[in-house]
């Protein structure tokens, strides 16, 4: 088993192994005392809720489930009242635990819910997809969605643990394993040369897969336990994201947060080339690891449109936005532009202006 520590606010482990789970009231070390809320949504409730159940079974502890419909739709206020609502109706107190059992969404929503019911709760992560493995279940960050814009609403709120068990990573369908390995991409352009080449002879969900997702997690608890409140250098892990979020909503999340980051990545890499930033052999290099994930290329909407919901972006400072540019595979940095700059130099890598 493979033990990462986060040494943020609030020091926790990261565990990653296949059938980790089975060990969860061990290493959090649950006493009887302790109630459990577990969010999921219907398909891992469906697929993988027993195995969890077992698991948490040898503490002799009341466990209440609360399910929700699977999707980016799900991180919303009206739910976000349900959950409390629902942890408030079983008494669940300041001693008790909530869980986020499935992706990126659940661990958002209930990361937010931990942080503000009874003013804070604890709560582990359980991520059952590739992408929450390998990004949004480590660090910290939570939030719920406005229409206008995603993860508007949220906090900080570090988990107690964090248990990644390739175990579940068996279901995925091949899209959304597609997705995981979108972010997967983006840490190897981002910080790790060796990792990115890694990715372009694999087999999915092969024996490379958790040195990769333990290699991702390293990654990033190192950007988190420098700058865990995104004020500086974290943003970097924002690599494509501005045009992934704005592609989201306006595809209504018909297109999936993984395929929008490889799109918005191979933007930026297109983008940085034409800047005479990022050398021809390299932007060819995140070509064909996009693609051979089986991730989109092309931005399907008008920049225009784009630009009008990357302006309302969270990552917004005042009239400027910062963007990660790719000087090469493993070399990239930060550079503030206002929005008109902004869409000029994206304006160079796509032609639906």
């Amino acid at each position: 088993m493979k033990e990462i520590l986060v040494k943020t606010s609030k020091p926790y482990k990261i565990y990653i192994d296949h059938g980790v789970i089975d060990q969860i009231s061990d290493l959090v070390g649950v006493d009887r005392a302790r109630r459990f809320v577990v969010l999921t949504d219907k398909n891992v409730d469906k697929l993988h809720f027993m195995t969890l159940a077992r698991a948490l079974s040898k503490t002799k502890s009341d466990v209440f489930k609360f399910v929700i419909e699977p999707g980016e739709d799900s991180k919303s206020f009206d739910n976000l009242i349900s959950l409390l609502e629902f942890m408030a109706d079983k008494d669940i107190n300041s001693k008790d635990m909530l869980i986020a059992f499935g992706g990126g969404v659940v661990g958002d929503l209930g990361g937010f819910a931990a942080a503000i019911y009874r003013r804070g709760i604890d709560y582990i992560q359980v991520p059952t997809t590739l992408l929450a493995q390998v990004d949004s279940s480590v660090g910290g960050k939570t939030a719920i969605n406005l229409s206008r814009a995603k993860n508007m609403v949220g906090s900080f709120n570090q988990p107690r643990a964090v248990f990644c068990d390739r175990q579940f990573l068996h279901t995925l369908a091949d899209d959304e394993f597609a997705c995981g390995m979108g972010e997967v991409i983006k840490y190897g352009i981002l910080f790790d040369r060796d990792l990115f080449l890694n990715l372009m002879d694999r087999e999915r969900l092969d024996e490379k897969m958790e040195p990769i997702i333990a290699r991702c997690i390293s990654l990033k608890r190192d950007i988190v336990e420098e700058d865990e409140f995104d004020t500086g250098k974290r943003q970097l892990l924002n690599l494509g994201h501005s045009l992934a979020h704005a592609i989201e909503v306006l595809s209504k999340h018909t297109i999936k947060h993984g395929q929008a980051v490889a799109i918005g990545t191979y933007t930026v890499a297109l983008a940085s080339f034409k800047r005479g930033l990022l050398p021809s052999e390299d932007l060819e290099l995140i070509k064909e690891a996009i693609t051979a994930n089986n991730l989109p290329l092309e931005v399907p909407y008008k920049l225009t449109d784009m630009m009008e919901i990357i302006r309302k972006d969270k990552k917004r400072r005042g009239d400027y936005i910062n963007e990660i540019l790719i000087k090469k595979i493993g070399d990239t940095y930060l550079e503030e532009f206002d929005f008109d700059g902004l869409e000029e130099f994206l304006g160079e890598a796509y032609d639906k202006n």
